[in-house]
């Protein structure tokens, strides 16, 4: 019973987030604001930490977790290293997502294989490229808060993507502390990402994940 009262209230938790954020358009008055929070997470290279990833699937009322580690590299792309349940590792670049398993057996994944994760990278990558890929042009915006607690609620206007995700939530302060992506079909999946660190370079083993 306690456990599922905290899933229900993890939901509404959520539920409210989305409410709230997109209630706050993009204004003249927010946007100097929205711009300095942008420029901050824009300036890291790259960040790297723990993620934990919920899946809600509303036609089940049922939660998916599973954990890991992330790299985040603004020129490269993203590396996501799941743990827990299964071990697997997922590369996403400019022009790739290669995925490998366990065994080290590694797999080119052909375009649309893992829709909801590629829409999920592109607006990461519009966020860490920040400036005009993190713009009105691309997205419809909406925030609130302040430089140490804020919410971006950020709406695709790329058909491919919003085919996918309707929605995505970003909250953090100096760092991203969360992206929730919320679906079409009403099911959402957030990540939470922990211990994060702001490397100036990467490792020769971090770079081998980008080599071609």
């Amino acid at each position: 019973m306690m456990k599922l009262f905290c899933i229900a209230f993890i939901f509404c938790i959520v539920s409210f987030a989305f409410a709230d954020v997109f209630d706050h358009p993009l204004t003249k008055e927010s946007k100097p604001l929205f711009q300095s929070v942008s420029q901050t997470i824009a300036a890291h290279e790259a960040q790297k930490g723990d993620f934990i990833q919920t899946k809600h699937i509303s036609k089940l009322n049922r939660n998916l977790a599973s954990s890991g580690t992330y790299l985040l590299s603004k020129n490269n792309g993203i590396v996501w290293q799941t743990k827990k349940p299964f071990p697997s590792t997922m590369i996403v670049s400019a022009t790739s997502v290669v995925q490998i398993a366990a065994s080290g057996k590694k797999s080119v994944l052909q375009a649309g294989s893992n829709a909801t994760f590629e829409s999920f990278a592109k607006v990461i990558s519009s966020v860490f490229q920040g400036g005009e890929d993190l713009s009105e042009k691309n997205f419809d915006i909406f925030f609130e808060g302040t430089e140490k607690s804020w919410t971006v609620g950020l709406v695709p206007k790329d058909k491919a993507i919003h085919a996918v995700a309707e929605r995505f939530v970003l909250q953090g302060g100096s760092a991203l502390n969360s992206v929730t992506m919320h679906e079409k079909s009403g099911d959402f999946v957030r990540y939470e990402f922990a211990n994060v660190a702001f490397p100036a370079t990467l490792t020769d083993d971090e770079k081998a994940f980008f080599a071609k």
